[in-house]
């Protein structure tokens, strides 16, 4: 078993190697191919994440009077957690609020000035909400402004990310309508060029073939190399994909955490963190093209 594995790895490198050119432009497009797909199935992964990202940052900031009892602040707390649409409330009392207040402006001479000239603490206490959904945000706030508790309220500030999500949703959806139509387009020609590298094969050895046929040789063992070339295209290709798709994340990485600052998202942690589940798809992916491809021009032209 072993020897007639090496045997058919040799012949299958024999074939790679004497059409070298017409290897690496089917490595080429394969690559090419691998690379759309990936960048498409990735930009929806990164959106998708991004979204979430933004969507945690939305909530309702509730500030109470300046008196207002804690422990009327707690049951406005658990009154607000028994909504079904809120997902969770912090409290913030007055003393974090100025810490967070001051810890935000450490760099700002003019406020730490003033800070240290305050008698008495000028912040609130508040609670911040957090809605299941985006769209409840206004049934809450409803909900709350008819309750007993809206009187202890000075202020309610709505920090509304929707016009940056509906962006990039906007943005994702023409992304990946675009990405999956060239996508397509690649697999297809991808498809033809490894029926058409095989066949070239298949014609240029088909004198060895036929000898080895007339000596005995098991229709698996004139199939093999074929299907071993194709693995090791697929190989090869995903490896470059890869390669490239990696260096254009980590140069995009700066400016796309730029755009995302003071969110919980992270280009470079989110590609380091899927690094292997893209690699295994984009191997899965060309395993899946290059060998079905093959399989198809051997039944069609290796008469065996």
């Amino acid at each position: 078993m072993l020897v007639t594995i090496i045997r058919t790895s040799h012949f299958a490198f024999q074939h790679f190697w004497r059409n070298l050119w017409i290897s690496a432009i089917t490595i080429f497009i394969l690559t090419l191919t691998l690379f759309i797909v990936s960048l498409v199935g990735s930009l929806n992964l990164l959106a998708g994440q991004a979204i979430k990202a933004v969507e945690d940052k939305v909530d309702i900031d509730l500030y109470f009077k300046q008196g207002t009892d804690e422990a009327d602040i707690l049951k406005a707390k658990v009154y607000v957690e028994s909504l079904p649409e809120v997902s969770k409330v912090r409290y913030i009392s007055r003393d974090e609020a100025l810490e967070s207040f001051t810890a935000t402006h450490t760099d700002d001479p003019d406020i730490q000035a003033a800070l240290a000239e305050l008698d008495s603490n000028p912040l609130p206490a508040s609670l911040s909400v957090q809605a299941n959904e985006l769209n409840q945000y206004q049934a809450i706030i409803t909900q709350f402004e008819s309750s007993e508790y809206d009187t202890l309220v000075e202020d309610k500030n709505f920090s509304d990310h929707q016009a940056v999500i509906d962006r990039l949703s906007g943005l994702t959806k023409r992304i990946y309508q675009g990405g999956l139509i060239i996508s397509f387009i690649f697999v297809f020609i991808s498809v033809v060029m490894m029926y058409n590298t095989i066949r070239v094969a298949i014609y240029s050895h088909r004198e060895e073939l036929g000898i080895m046929k007339l000596v005995g040789a098991t229709d698996w063992f004139i199939r093999a190399p074929f299907i071993i070339e194709s693995v090791l295209y697929a190989l090869l290709s995903s490896i470059l994909a890869m390669s490239i798709l990696s260096v254009i994340a980590f140069s995009a990485a700066p400016y796309v955490n730029a755009f995302f600052t003071g969110y919980d998202f992270s280009l470079d942690l989110f590609f380091v963190t899927n690094f292997w589940i893209i690699a295994l798809g984009q191997f899965l992916i060309s395993l899946i093209l290059a060998v079905g491809s093959s399989m198809l021009s051997i039944g069609r032209y290796l008469k065996v």
